[in-house]
């Protein structure tokens, strides 16, 4: 699941690029049309990560919950069934705006324009009610952690709890500050009869808390889980690092019990 929000959220930095290569070149003026196949991918994969933070969010409370039967579940089946309601919801947004083009003009061609206004409007809604509920899902997780930690009073069970409780802390904490923030700015803005600032204006920066949640996740998991590190290292091409050291720590466990062989046998 993390692999699939990894991909989602490239693709997201990767739209918001073109974005801001048509604002610094000056090439925001378009049509409802043209803006639309250009964002055509933005239209189906933003609306997909939006959903797959929240099943990341419900796979967190899963594991906590159901120990046993997500140590056991078909992995294959599980993630079909989590991440194809995303999959639909993405290609609903990108049928519908299709059907309702025209060649309106837009200015400037971002995701929220480069959909009819009442297609935006429902992903705008469709963007806040998802970061809502999986903040919700967060809050949860936290209560459901914290009461185990005082049920179990074992300290091992304690050590674990506590870590996965500063570990979901930190992930709504972000979540919190990107894109709850990023799609409040907009939902207040688009249904205000006399908004202070400009909504087009608020649209276009709203999206830099939406990056921070676009790219936070790496940053996250590399800080809090030792697991995570080891395996994010390794696909940076820094595996003989690993390995190195893997081989250093078995060679002085192999000499520590020589050691204490002929130390028994003095």
């Amino acid at each position: 699941m993390l692999a699939i929000l990894a991909c989602c959220d490239s693709l997201c930095l990767i739209n918001e690029f073109q974005s801001f290569l048509r604002m610094t070149l000056k090439l925001t003026e378009s049509t409802l049309s043209k803006c639309f196949w250009a964002n055509s991918s933005y239209v189906f994969i933003e609306p997909l990560e939006v959903y797959m933070i929240f099943a990341l969010a419900v796979d967190r409370l899963i594991a906590l919950n159901f120990v046993v039967l997500y140590r056991t579940v078909n992995r294959n089946k599980y993630l079909l069934i989590l991440v194809t309601p995303g999959i639909l919801i993405g290609f609903i947004f990108l049928v519908v705006s299709m059907i309702q083009l025209d060649d309106s003009d837009v200015d400037p061609c971002i995701l929220p324009n480069s959909m009819p206004p009442n297609v935006s409007n429902i992903w705008n809604q469709y963007n806040l009610w998802g970061a809502v509920a999986t903040l919700l899902v967060y809050i949860y997780t936290y209560m459901v952690v914290y009461c185990c930690t005082f049920k179990n009073k074992t300290e091992k069970n304690i050590v674990i709890q506590k870590a996965i409780l500063n570990t979901v802390i930190v992930g709504a904490a972000v979540f919190s500050v990107s894109s709850v923030l990023s799609a409040s700015l907009i939902a207040v803005t688009s249904n205000m009869k006399d908004p202070p600032l400009d909504p087009d204006t608020v649209s276009t920066y709203a999206v830099i808390p939406g990056l921070i949640s676009y790219s936070c996740n790496f940053y996250v998991y590399y800080w809090r889980s030792t697991d995570y590190r080891n395996a994010f290292i390794k696909q940076l091409c820094c595996g003989k690092v690993l390995t190195t050291q893997d081989k250093v720590v078995s060679v002085m466990s192999v000499s520590n019990v020589s050691v204490s062989k002929r130390a028994t046998l003095l």
